[in-house]
């Protein structure tokens, strides 16, 4: 994947490291939403890359996907964020960035 710095990548199947930083967010996720989720998969992600890395990705809960706004700052202690979780998205909804600060 060859993506331009600052700019969003195409849309692409979820790898497993995908899954694990899902995994790694998953209780934060929880919170922001409100429920607790027994299926939880992550099935396509783009990337922007600046001074972190920047994920949309677009996990599936069941009856819905969510879309999860990640960012994961680098450093001594890598950190992992979810700025923005939108809910109730279907499988072939797009992939965009949103407003996350709602």
């Amino acid at each position: 994947m060859d993506v331009p710095k600052g700019e969003w990548s195409d849309t692409y199947p979820a790898t497993h490291d995908i899954q694990e930083i899902c995994d790694q967010v998953k209780r934060k996720v929880e919170a922001k939403t409100g429920r607790v989720y027994d299926e939880y998969k992550a099935f396509f992600y783009r990337v922007k890359i600046t001074e972190m890395k920047q994920y949309i990705i677009k996990v599936y809960v069941g009856n819905d996907y969510l879309h999860l706004w990640v960012i994961h700052f680098p450093s001594v202690i890598p950190t992992i964020e979810v700025p923005g979780v939108q809910q109730n998205h279907k499988w072939n909804d797009l992939l965009e960035p949103f407003d996350h600060n709602n």
